[in-house]
Order: C-alpha cells, then sequence, then structure tokens
C-alpha cells in the first residue's frame, strides 16, 4: 500500500507539472508532490531500490538506443577534450570547497570529497575510506548538488537565456503505437540481466551502464532494437523522482541551514562554470550547445539524458562525457585525494581546528 501510495502521489504531481509545461515534469512533478506529501502529510509512503533500479535500465535502454558507428567514433576523437573538462570541472570543484570550509570551518578534507561531482554513492564509498572525511558533509554535498542541477538544468534549457527548444519539455519521445514489439521484451530482458551482472562485478551505477553497453553494443552491431515507448520513459521519471524526494528528508538546524545555503551558491557556481566550458565544447568540436551543456553539467547520467531526450542533444556524446568524469573519478581520484590529503595542510588545518574546539 505505502508503495501505491507513492506511485499515487508521483503521479499526480507529475500529471499537474505537465499541464503547467515544466521541464521534465513528471520527474520534477513527482519529486515535489512526495517531498509535501512527506512533510506535512500523514500518509506513510515507501519506495524500494528495486523501482529505482528499474528505472535505470529503462533508461539506460534510451541511451543505449541511440548508440552508432558514427557516434563511437566520434566519442573517440573527443577523448582527449574529455579529460580536458574533468579536470577543469574537478579543480573547480576544490576551489569551491575551499570557499566552504572558509565560511563553514568544516574541514577541507570533507569538503573536496562531497564538492568533486563523482555520483553519491561512488563519493560517500570513497568517504569511508579516508580519515578526517564527515560522511555527513559528504552526503549533504552530493545530494545538494545533484538536486541542484535536477532542478535548475531544465529551467537553464528551456529557458530564453540558451535557446532551448520547448517543444517537449516533459522530456518523454513521442510513442508510436507500434512499437511495442515482441522483441522490446527480449531486449529489455537483456537490459536488466546486463545490469544484474554489472551490478555483481561491481561496475559504478550498473543498472544504467550495464544496459548502456549491450543495447549500444547491438545498435553499433546493426541489430534491430526497438524503441523505448513512451510510457515507460513517464514511469521511469516518476520513479527517479519519488528515489530523490527521500534524499531531501533532513533535519532542520541553523548551522545546517547555512551550510546548505552555501552548498546550493556552490552548486550554482559550478552550473554557471559549466556554462562557459560548453561554449568552447560546442565550438571545438562543431556539436550544438544543448549537448555540450548537457553533457558538462555536474548532474546525474540518467537524469541528464532524461533531458537531453526533451531537447533532442545527442545521447551518446552526453552518455560518453558523464560516463568518462565517473571511470575518471572512480579509479584515479581516490588514489589522488589520499595523497593530497596526507600533505601538511590538511594536517596543520586538522590540528588547529582540534584546538580552537
Amino acid at each position: 500500500m505505502r508503495i501505491l501510495a507513492s506511485l499515487i502521489v508521483g503521479f499526480i504531481g507529475g500529471g499537474i507539472f505537465t499541464l503547467l509545461h515544466v521541464p521534465l515534469s513528471w520527474m520534477l512533478g513527482a519529486m515535489v508532490s512526495m517531498f509535501i506529501a512527506k512533510k506535512w502529510g500523514k500518509i506513510e509512503l515507501k519506495w524500494p531500490p528495486m523501482l529505482r533500479n528499474l528505472a535505470l535500465v529503462i533508461v539506460g535502454y534510451s541511451i543505449g538506443h541511440s548508440f552508432s558507428k558514427r557516434t563511437v567514433v566520434e566519442i573517440f576523437t573527443q577523448l582527449p577534450t574529455m579529460l580536458l573538462m574533468t579536470i577543469f570541472i574537478i579543480v573547480f570543484s576544490m576551489g569551491l570547497a575551499f570557499i566552504i570550509t572558509k565560511a563553514t570551518g568544516i574541514n577541507l578534507a570533507s569538503t573536496i570529497t562531497g564538492s568533486v561531482p563523482g555520483g553519491l554513492s561512488q563519493m560517500v564509498v570513497l568517504g569511508e575510506e579516508m580519515k578526517n572525511v564527515n560522511l555527513t558533509v559528504v552526503t549533504i554535498l552530493q545530494v545538494v548538488r545533484v538536486l541542484s542541477v535536477v532542478c535548475i538544468v531544465p529551467f537553464l534549457v528551456f529557458s530564453p537565456l540558451l535557446g532551448g527548444e520547448a517543444a517537449n519539455t516533459s522530456g518523454v519521445p513521442p510513442t508510436d503505437p507500434a512499437s511495442f514489439r515482441w522483441g522490446l521484451l527480449l531486449f529489455f530482458a537483456m537490459a536488466v540481466i546486463t545490469g544484474l551482472l554489472a551490478k555483481k562485478i561491481r561496475f559504478p551505477t550498473p543498472f544504467l551502464l550495464g544496459p548502456i553497453l549491450v543495447i549500444g553494443g547491438c545498435m553499433i552491431g546493426g541489430a534491430g532494437v526497438p524503441d523505448m515507448p513512451g510510457v515507460f520513459i513517464i514511469l521511469a521519471q516518476l520513479s527517479l523522482g519519488i528515489y530523490f524526494s527521500f534524499m531531501l528528508d533532513i533535519s532542520p538546524s541553523r548551522q545546517l541551514t547555512a551550510f546548505i545555503l552555501w552548498s546550493v551558491v556552490t552548486s550554482i557556481g559550478l552550473l554557471a562554470f559549466s556554462i562557459g566550458l560548453s561554449f568552447l565544447l560546442s565550438s571545438w568540436h562543431h556539436i550544438s550547445f544543448m549537448t555540450a551543456f548537457i553533457s558538462l553539467s555536474p548532474g546525474g547520467m540518467a537524469e541528464m539524458a532524461l533531458l537531453g531526450h526533451a531537447v533532442g542533444a545527442d545521447l551518446s556524446i552526453i552518455t560518453g562525457y558523464h560516463l568518462f568524469r565517473i571511470l575518471f573519478i572512480l579509479f584515479l581520484m581516490p588514489p589522488a585525494l589520499k595523497a593530497i590529503f596526507k600533505l601538511p595542510y590538511f594536517k596543520e588545518s586538522d590540528n588547529s581546528r582540534r584546538a580552537s574546539s
């Protein structure tokens, strides 16, 4: 009953936002309506991780369906640019972490780990492996950044400032009634199985990357993979929106409010920096500005892919940049941060804070 109640609340919010022509209406509407229901309603709500993972499989299937031989070649030609842009974003994030530390007094190791846009689960796991890192700080910074990007980027994309076409603000592709073929069940089953295998071998965001790899490989190989019907994209948006609403459950306090405010300000600063980099990327590789901006936005790959659907951006390029950043941060950042946190500056700052407390 609690799961059904969550679905109904999310559907009501998504429907209202769709009528209001809000960008990514089903995801944002579900998130807002669920937050209101949890905060002021008396209904018990629940959303199991399995349904969130199923939504990621749907999004991963859609991303993989956008792949072709041409786009794979283009991704490989852009690898040096991906590396450069990733380094720019990470260095700028560290600068923002320094600002948060100066403003709030929280140790720099925690704010750096929380500010690097490498994914919530990955950075929390990384924080657990390090000394002098406050996992609460890391979690709040990552959650605030993701939610800020999810809420702000769609409105930026569809605003006159960036000139996005608003013909399909819901982010749901038109559904052809004939597109639901029995072959869809076969390929979707392959996507689910690959997601489970990716989880078993500990891939980052396995239920997204597994389907991308198998469906993308089938598309590159010339297999006739059916389109994902629009109704499933709506369900995926609803599931992710409901999931995000549970990340908003934070007990208020004066110190926490100031910290969250600085987190939002720095997240907006990182978005502004991404816009600047997007102009460079668009001019260097002659891709649309929308594709460049969504590729460099410091949000989750699934959410940015849904947004790419809405504006007709190149999903394969978007996926390439987000995947490169995730893998770069996952494999190279842990040893890099561990080495950085051993520098005398970090030890001295920790000792001075202990003395002052």
